[in-house]
């Protein structure tokens, strides 16, 4: 019980941590910075905490064993106390984390550094690591003490079964943290938000301390009252023993096994971060991803911390079997790392699309999707992970194999090791971030790293002198495996990690950063992208420069007089760039966590003009939310987002109801807010929940069409949204940069850019009613996510309504007649309209021929990449032709969809109309009439048109019938009506018929 007990503190801890780092992002910025300092915070208290809490508890243990009073017990009882007040502390951080936001602004400060660019002060990560001390600190030391208390009370006399009960100690609370890792991201915070799976820890740790208590009571019970016979036990285990003040007579010992654990330390968690970042890129920065390998890791270190205590059980031998360990440690992991290969991993899954989907971190709706998904992703961390992780495990209960031979001193010693181990972990994982990723790149940071693993048989040799020929393989593994690996191309890893290019791609550039690793592509005929981790981020191609110039453009079009914008995420500067443009823009303001990012912008120069050296554009390193917390309000005209994937760890913190609210303390009055919105990464419920979430704040929006299915959310920070042809012509017309730039991206008219309308906010709002928007305490969009290979796929049909398009745009329309600044409004709607209908294969079709041949349709190029043709788009140009009264180039059209389905009643209908309109072909217009209305017999329309022709050639009776049927159909239509009179009028004057 004592052990599942301690399986729940394990559970919890890990819950703690990892609801804590992703807190802290929300409060301090998604940075690489403020993560390394909640889990150095975390992993220092931990060790400082296991080694005071075990020096204490090895004083108290002599207590008991010279005061007859104190119960064997009392350990017990405190580690029971000890988990109840980090319940109490627990909870109370729970309620403080979600309000620390101001706090940490107001301890934030940029400085400009030479580049020009503003980054935070270094005093502002000071006051940000003295916050996360002051909260953590209490409850990790009280966390890491929970481990020597209990190793006190389990091991005491006997230290041969002392070191077997460490390990599987230390492997059960391990075992629980692999649990608390899995069930965090996969199962808690989806279902009960980040709020309740902090419950859930503070539950675990009452039922874990509450059971100690009632357990320490009952065995208490049971204890014999102290008998004369127990009494002299006692004083002569006392005289046995050596005083507890005596100094150790192996410190040698303890403080060699300690350096070589730091060092154990120090590697393993750098690799842990290395590890993080090579599977970043193989498989993407998904939560699923980081959640998995941090579940693999731990569990591997349990299994290996129970194999490590059963060896030493039956051996005896701890300090030969932890040298062998490590240099199979060092073998396994440089295997694992050169036998990577993202193309082999995706041609594993090749053509089953619940792999493509899990490959991008996808959920699966059904429990077989959903282990598919699991699979696709565990499988290559566990040929990469799951042997290393297993020796991991090793290390702790052998080496406190190695220098447990003090009864006293048992406490205090697994707690130095504790604390040399976790101290060394900091260090590695600070190090490795920080330090040897940027410098250094994934390989040859390994290669440190493993060096440094190795050498760990040094101060082990010195410590234990284990037997020669242990030594011996351990050298010779180690120093075979570091030779192999030496002789491997510099760029090996980073090559297999980020596959074969394409057919029609090459590669600029590639290199690792602080946070990524970057590399830059071109396609022949397309353009350049940017690809951070393996993962396309933004390019230079005609339908992404659309959808994010658009996010600037638009906005900036429908302001008075804009002058202020912030831009969230640099990309490859096309909103940036495009903001600069608009003439009464005087500050741009930049915010982008990637200097790296930033870095490559010259490779991106043809499309944003070296807009970073502009003088409008002030650069910040920082999370965009973050920024925005440091701001005064009413700070901008305009925000505009254009973040990572939305599935991504850590962008959900740009799309929840908290940061709408804070983005509109931030806007002037009737100030905008534009966000990229990509609908088809998501499953409808989800993208609706977003939207909910923006409509909460921003009740005036409304929904663009950027690109395909890339759509923008556009709000105001006032009582109405609307947009004015009139203004947005004169701005063009002084600002013929930005009527050059919309023009190249297929926005030039005015009724493209007024086209780009979806849905109104009374659509919006209807369409979310019921719906409960996404909030910081649950990101549930970075759960269950859709293919991003699927083009045109997932858009919430009840997000579009184009026939609203007049609640937008009110001055578009004067008398119900179009204006003509937009007299073709109707027409590209319609198309936009196909566009939305069309299934997601026939629009990949389209994209692709479109990309092949450069078709245009109704003069967009956007348009005629967007609708396949069909007889459907034929119609529509059709009809907007013979509505300008260009009847010849119509009837082409009609005959054009016709031609392409022979079998649609409206080709045919329209081709009849056209033809009997204009004149001198009344027996084809009878013909593709007749075929209409046999097609479709309940066309009212089409049955009055078959009459009129009919008529106009004198075949009365056969006019009268159709006439009849159409208004039978429609009893409303009066076209038929007036024909069919004028027939019968006709047919009474006949002088055959008297």
């Amino acid at each position: 019980m004592t052990y599942f007990l301690f399986f729940l503190s394990g559970l919890s801890g890990l819950i703690y941590q990892i609801v804590w780092v992703r807190m802290f992002g929300n409060v301090f910025g998604n940075t690489i910075y403020s993560a390394s300092i909640v889990v150095a915070v975390f992993m220092l208290g931990l060790g400082v905490g296991s080694y005071v809490v075990g020096a204490w508890a090895d004083r108290r243990y002599v207590q008991q064993m010279e005061d007859a009073r104190i119960r064997s017990t009392a350990l017990l009882r405190a580690y029971g106390q000890v988990e109840l007040a980090i319940a109490a502390m627990g909870l109370c951080i729970a309620l403080v984390l979600p309000h620390l936001g101001a706090l940490s602004a107001v301890v934030s400060s940029y400085v400009r550094e030479p580049s020009g660019w503003y980054a935070l002060s270094t005093s502002s990560y000071a006051a940000r690591a003295a916050i996360a001390v002051g909260i953590l600190t209490p409850i990790t030391l009280l966390m890491g003490g929970t481990l020597t208390l209990l190793i006190r009370h389990l091991v005491r006399r006997d230290l041969a079964v002392g070191g077997w009960r460490i390990a599987l100690l230390y492997g059960i609370n391990t075992a629980g943290a692999a649990l608390g890792a899995a069930l965090t991201d996969f199962v808690l915070v989806p279902a009960s938000g980040l709020w309740g799976t902090q419950i859930v820890a503070v539950v675990c740790n009452v039922v874990a301390g509450a059971g100690a208590l009632y357990l320490a009571r009952r065995e208490a019970v049971r204890q014999p009252r102290d008998s004369g016979a127990m009494k002299k036990k006692r004083v002569d285990r006392q005289q046995q023993a050596p005083p507890a003040s005596m100094p150790d007579r192996d410190g040698r010992v303890v403080v060699l096994t300690s350096l070589a654990l730091a060092m154990a330390g120090f590697a393993a968690l750098g690799m842990e971060i290395l590890w993080f970042r090579h599977f970043t890129v193989l498989l993407g920065g998904f939560r699923a991803v980081f959640s998995l390998l941090l579940t693999l890791i731990l569990a591997g270190i349990g299994i290996g911390s129970l194999t490590g205590g059963v060896i030493h059980r039956r051996t005896g031998r701890p300090a030969e079997w932890l040298t062998i360990v490590e240099a199979l440690f060092v073998a396994s992991t440089l295997a694992g790392m050169a036998l990577a290969n993202v193309d082999a991993i995706n041609a594993a899954d090749a053509g089953q699309q619940g792999a493509s989907d899990a490959a991008l971190g996808v959920g699966a709706p059904s429990v077989t999707g959903r282990f598919e998904e699991l699979w696709f992703n565990f499988r290559p961390m566990l040929l990469e992970v799951a042997i290393p992780a297993l020796l991991l495990g090793f290390s702790f209960p052998l080496a406190n194999a190695v220098v447990q031979r003090a009864e006293q001193s048992v406490g205090r010693r697994a707690g130095i090791l504790y604390l040399a181990n976790t101290a060394g972990a900091v260090g590695g994982s600070l190090a490795a971030g920080l330090v040897l990723l940027p410098m250094l790149g994934l390989q040859r940071s390994t290669t440190l790293l493993m060096g440094v693993a190795g050498l760990t048989v040094v101060p082990l040799a010195f410590a234990a002198r284990p037997r020669p020929r242990a030594l011996m393989v351990s050298l010779i593994v180690t120093g075979v495996a570091l030779g192999l690996w030496l002789r491997l191309p510099s760029d090996h890893v980073m090559r297999r990690a980020l596959g074969t290019p394409g057919e029609s791609e090459r590669r600029l550039v590639e290199s690792d950063g602080l946070t990524e690793l970057v590399a830059v592509t071109e396609t022949q005929g397309k353009g350049r992208t940017l690809v951070t981790n393996g993962h396309a981020m933004s390019s230079t191609w005609p339908l992404a420069q659309r959808y994010m110039r658009a996010l600037a453009h638009i906005p900036l079009l429908s302001l008075e007089h804009p002058e202020t914008v912030l831009v969230i995420g640099f990309g490859v500067g096309n909103t940036t760039q495009a903001a600069t443009l608009h003439p009464s823009v005087r500050r741009v303001e930049l915010a982008d966590l990637s200097r790296d990012i930033l870095a490559h912008a010259p490779y991106f120069e043809e499309g944003n003009k070296g807009v970073l050296s502009d003088p409008k554009v002030v650069v910040h390193i920082n999370d965009g939310r973050q920024h925005l917390q440091m701001q005064r309000p009413g700070s901008y005209d305009l925000v505009v987002l254009e973040p990572p994937p939305i599935a991504y760890a850590g962008v959900g913190a740009l799309y929840s109801s908290e940061f709408y609210e804070l983005a509109r303390t931030r806007l002037e009055p009737g100030g905008y807010i534009s966000q990229w919105l990509p609908a088809y990464q998501v499953p409808e419920a989800t993208a609706l929940a977003m939207v909910r979430a923006f409509v909460d704040v921003f009740p005036q929006a409304v929904l663009l069409s950027g690109a395909a299915n890339d759509l923008l959310l556009l709000g105001v920070n006032g009582p109405r949204i609307e947009i004015d042809p009139a203004r947005v012509e004169t701005a063009l017309a002084g600002a013929p940069a930005v009527r050059a730039d919309l023009e190249r991206i297929d926005f030039g008219a005015v009724h493209e850019i007024v086209g780009a309308f979806v849905g109104s906010a009374r659509t919006l709002a209807d369409a979310t009613r019921g719906v409960a928007p996404v909030v910081d305490d649950r990101p549930i969009q970075e759960y269950g996510v859709k293919s991003m290979l699927s083009v045109g796929h997932g858009v919430p049909g009840s997000l579009i309504n184009l026939g609203q398009v007049a609640a937008w745009c009110p001055r578009c329309f004067r008398d119900g007649r179009l204006v003509p600044a937009v007299e073709q409004l109707d027409a590209y709607l319609n198309l936009l309209a196909l566009a939305y209908g069309a299934s997601p294969a026939e629009v990949a079709d389209a994209l692709r021929r479109a990309e092949r041949d450069g078709r245009r349709i109704a003069g967009s190029a956007y348009l005629g990449s967007l609708v396949p043709e069909s007889a459907d788009v034929h119609n529509v140009l059709g009809i907007a032709l013979a509505e300008k009264g260009q009847l010849d180039q119509a009837i082409v059209e009609f005959r054009e969809a016709v031609g392409l389905d022979p079998d649609s009643g409206p080709a045919h209908w329209h081709l009849g109309a056209a033809l009997a309109s204009q004149g001198g072909a009344h027996v084809e217009a009878t013909a593709h009439l007749a075929r209409s209305v046999e097609l479709e017999p309940g066309n009212s329309r089409a049955l009055s048109d078959l009459g009129l022709i009919l008529a106009v050639q004198g075949r009365l009776d056969e006019a009268a019938e159709h006439l009849k049927r159409a208004i039978a159909l429609d009893p409303q239509a009066v076209d038929a009506r007036r024909t069919l009179a004028l027939v019968e009028q006709r047919r009474n004057r006949d002088p055959a018929r008297q």
